[in-house]
């Protein structure tokens, strides 16, 4: 089965039940299946041909699943691009990803004016929310393009800094984004009766993997919340009856840590899963979290090129742990061979569900995929009962408690663009409570003066608002290795 065949499905069986919903606007699976076909055979009319790659860049809505769908009945490979990121990164991106059309809306668009007439391939940049998009939308038929759409077809092209600190597009195929779908509704219950709540954007994979597509293949509704806060999750829950949410530990953390005289204002009795990706989290918050709203976290890991590779259920979880490996493991040390059980190595998986390939980047392909295996540069413990627990990554791509990854290399390229700065370092120093502190140390030109607030105003035109520092020091010199590298080791530890 592929994509297109999965939507088609649900849509037969239940169209008029309620697919995506967003405060008042509520998309049946009938509506979401007519309005792709109709996106589909607009891009057709365009030129869209097999193959071609189509951007994403959208807010957090029915729309984008809409159009995602119309790329991929168009039988096209959609480009998914963050909604937070700067013009300078969407820039190199949509170079980078070959797009030859961009979807997206008027607020992005003017932010994108200065570098969209010069990205070369782009032919077409679309508003959804502008006039000519409704009229070509409308006048489009309703009915399924005929595309040859195998299972071994590219699907969606996702970028991550995660595995070694680098942007590059995860290329994905049908069959690699369905494949573990059914393993992890299981794991959680998910059935058609459930409602979703979802805070979590599509562009990332845990958003559209695990809850999207996971809930499109049982016919489950997904209540969108746009911006996160705990009472908008909590009123979603009270109002459309949700029952699984969703969200990285961040969210999951600040729910925890509600008073219970707010919670007690909300009937949140239809509520029993909590799902969690992305990040680390905290074992004594989500035990709260279970005991204040009398429901069960299920953690998953996964990564975005490998979508899900353990998952804790509801039958079978243990707080601390991301629960056990639904695929091939080994544990490594830095010769490569495995670790005894209960000591940390790097996690190595083999899945039928692996990415196919980096975009235009076979070095780096062949780096992180080796005789079938995955190595995902990522620490890990499996412990005594085959729990696996997630320790922290094994480079220094700094992921924040929202699941956020940033590379330090991107940050420190980025500073030292300024006329100002000879050299720069970016870690996650140690706070002493677990977490860290966005942490920027630079050097000086010699006669060149940078303040502060200089270099904050430079970082925002540049860098999305989640890879900004929050503190900046000046330094003479920066400690470097025996070989010259930036010794990221003692800063994160405050050692200068």
């Amino acid at each position: 089965m592929n994509l297109k065949q999965m939507l088609e499905i649900t849509a037969g069986e239940v169209p008029q039940k309620e697919a995506i919903i967003l405060g008042s606007q509520r998309v049946t699976y009938g509506e979401l299946d007519e309005t792709s076909n109709r996106v589909a055979n607009t891009l057709i009319n365009l030129g869209v041909e097999k193959g071609d790659h189509v951007a994403i860049l959208m807010s957090h809505c029915p729309e984008w699943v809409i159009n995602y769908f119309g790329v991929v009945k168009a039988g096209g490979v959609a480009v998914l691009l963050g909604s937070m990121l700067k013009a300078p990164e969407l820039n190199s991106l949509l170079r980078d990803s070959d797009a030859r059309i961009l979807i997206t809306e008027k607020s992005f668009s003017r932010m994108l004016s200065s570098v969209l007439p010069d990205i070369p391939l782009l032919k077409h940049v679309i508003e959804l929310d502008g006039d000519s998009y409704n009229k070509m939308v409308a006048n489009s038929p309703s009915t399924s393009p005929v595309v040859d759409i195998k299972d071994e077809d590219e699907v969606s092209i996702i970028y991550t800094s995660g595995v070694l600190g680098k942007q590059k597009g995860v290329v994905h195929t049908h069959a690699s984004l369905m494949a573990p779908l059914n393993i992890i509704s299981a794991g959680i219950g998910r059935s058609r009766a459930d409602v979703v709540i979802d805070p979590v954007p599509f562009f990332y994979l845990f958003g559209l993997g695990e809850v999207l597509f996971g809930s499109i293949m049982k016919g489950t509704t997904v209540v969108i919340v746009p911006h996160f806060t705990p009472r908008a999750i909590l009123e979603a829950v009270e109002k459309e009856r949700g029952s699984i949410v969703f969200g990285v530990p961040a969210v999951h953390n600040a729910l925890a840590m509600l008073r219970d005289e707010v919670i007690n204002n909300y009937d949140l009795g239809s509520l029993k899963v909590a799902s969690s990706a992305g990040a680390k989290s905290s074992p004594r918050l989500m035990k709260m979290l279970e005991d204040k709203f009398n429901l069960t976290l299920c953690e998953t890991y996964g990564l975005s090129e490998l979508f899900v590779v353990s998952i804790s259920t509801l039958d079978n979880h243990k707080l601390g742990t991301v629960g056990k490996p639904i695929c091939d493991i080994k544990i490594i040390d830095d010769s490569g061979r495995e670790v005894p059980q209960g000591e940390v190595g790097e996690a190595v998986f083999r899945a039928p569900w692996v990415m196919k390939e980096y975009y235009k980047a076979p070095d780096l392909t062949t780096q992180v995929l080796k005789d079938g295996w995955f190595y995902t540069g990522d620490l890990v413990r499996m412990d005594e009962d085959g729990y696996l627990e997630y320790v922290e990554k094994k480079s220094f791509i700094i992921v924040t408690q929202s699941g956020l990854k940033i590379s330090p290399w991107e940050v420190e390229d980025v500073l030292l663009r300024h006329p100002g700065i000879a050299d720069a370092a970016y870690v996650g120093v140690n706070d002493g409570r677990g977490g860290q502190v966005l942490t920027v140390f630079m050097v000086t030109k010699e006669g060149q003066v940078a303040t502060a607030d200089e270099i904050v105003s430079f970082c925002r035109q540049n860098l999305a608002d989640f890879k900004l520092p929050k503190k900046i020091e000046f330094v003479n010199s920066i400690p470097k290795t025996s070989s010259g590298k930036i010794d990221r080791r003692r800063l994160k530890e405050g050692v200068l």
